[in-house]
């Protein structure tokens, strides 16, 4: 655990945690209004059970756990209105989700240590564009290349990465 205390520590994993629990109550719902409200729903009783939670543990099997108690009570809410999915797909719907959203993260953990061996002009490339948000315009004025080099150059670096990710991934299975 680290030196910070439990309710900051519980702070970083609840607001780390917003867009992976957003999707994962989307791919619950298939609904954006409903998923709004079931999110909002599924905060307020990770807040309120807070002293619950014991750091250290799976954060995000937890607040995915909560999530989906609170579709099922949505569900209940408006069984009347609609065709609803029935527990047993829901559970089903749930798992795989669970099982993508895990791959995932491992594969952003791949990613991040596949742009750090990047050169250092390519890597500061990449992050101008894809965490910055700047055009290819922007990113060859500010390092004197044509906008068609910078471009084949990032198409390198996305061919390199993949690679990389891959190479790694097939490490990791065996």
């Amino acid at each position: 655990m680290s030196s910070s205390s439990p309710c900051a520590e519980f702070v970083k994993l609840y607001t780390g945690c917003q867009s992976r629990l957003y999707a994962f109550i989307l791919a619950l719902t298939g609904n954006s209004e409903m998923t709004a409200d079931v999110l909002q729903e599924t905060n307020l009783v990770l807040w309120a059970k807070f002293d619950q939670f014991e750091i250290g543990t799976n954060f995000m099997g937890w607040a995915f756990q909560t999530a989906r108690f609170q579709v099922m009570a949505s569900r209940t809410k408006q069984s009347r209105d609609r065709l609803v999915f029935s527990d047993e797909t829901l559970a089903l719907v749930a798992a795989a989700f669970e099982k993508r959203d895990e791959k995932m993260a491992d594969r952003q953990v791949l990613l991040k240590r596949c742009v750090e061996k990047l050169p250092e002009r390519t890597r500061e490339m990449m992050l101008s564009r894809y965490q910055r948000g700047e055009s290819l315009e922007f990113i060859a004025k500010l390092v004197g290349r044509s906008y068609h080099a910078v471009g084949q150059a990032m198409h390198r670096a996305r061919k390199a990465l993949a690679k990389c990710i891959e190479m790694h991934e097939g490490v990791a299975r065996e």
